[in-house]
C-alpha cells in the first residue's frame, strides 16, 4: 500500500496513506489470556523481542493451547463444534473480550500494556522500511459508532439479523455474497 501511495504521489496525485489498526477484539484477547496464563510476566525488555513478536508469539502459544483442549474434549465425546464453543481458554478470551467493552479496569489496563508493545515493534519496522502515515487510526476509537451504524441499519432493514444474533449485509446485488457485520 505504502509503495502504491508513493507511485501515486510521484504522478502527482494527492494521496492520505492511512494506516487502520485493529486493536480490539477476540485475537487481542487471546494473546492478553496467553499472557496471563503462560507469559510468567515476560515483556519485550525481558525476552529481548519486539513487542509485536512477542504479542504473536503468545497468540500462537494460546492457539497451541486451544486445539489441546478441544482435541480433549473431542475424546471426551464433544462434536467438533461443541468442543470449539466450550473449550476453556476461548470462553476465557471471550470473558475477558466482554470486561474490556465494559471498560473494566484491570483488564483495559492489560489491553494497553500489551498494544504499547505491539505499536513499538511496529513502529519500528515501519522505521526500517522508511514507511509513515499521515493518520492512523485504531479500531478501538471507533468501533461503537460504527457498531451504532450497523445497528441503525439493522433497523432500517438495510441489514438483518441471523438466529445467532450476527448481523449481516447481503451484497448479492452487487454481485458478492452476504458479509458479517
Amino acid at each position: 500500500g505504502f509503495s502504491i501511495a508513493e507511485l501515486l504521489t510521484a504522478a502527482g496525485n494527492h494521496v492520505e496513506k492511512t494506516n487502520i489498526v485493529n486493536d480490539r477484539g477476540i485475537h487481542i484477547c487471546k494473546s492478553m489470556v496467553a499472557w496471563q496464563k503462560w507469559g510468567n510476566g515476560m515483556t519485550p525488555e525481558s525476552t529481548g523481542t519486539k513487542g509485536d513478536h512477542l504479542v504473536g508469539a503468545l497468540y500462537v502459544e494460546f492457539d497451541k493451547h486451544y486445539k489441546e483442549e478441544i482435541a480433549s474434549l473431542e475424546a471426551g465425546g464433544l462434536s467438533r463444534k461443541a468442543a470449539e464453543e466450550q473449550a476453556p481458554s476461548i470462553r476465557e478470551a471471550r470473558e475477558m473480550l466482554r470486561r474490556w467493552e465494559a471498560g473494566d479496569p484491570e483488564t483495559v489496563k492489560l489491553w494497553e500494556t500489551m498494544n504499547h508493545w505491539v505499536y513499538e515493534g511496529f513502529d519500528q519496522t515501519y522505521r526500517k522500511l522508511g514507511v509513515g502515515f499521515d493518520k492512523i487510526y485504531y479500531e478501538s476509537e471507533t468501533y461503537l459508532l460504527g457498531k451504532e451504524e450497523v445497528l441503525r441499519g439493522v433497523q432500517e432493514g438495510i441489514f438483518y439479523r441471523k438466529e445467532d444474533g450476527s448481523v449481516w449485509a447481503d451484497m448479492t446485488g452487487a454481485g458478492l455474497d452476504h458479509k458479517l457485520l
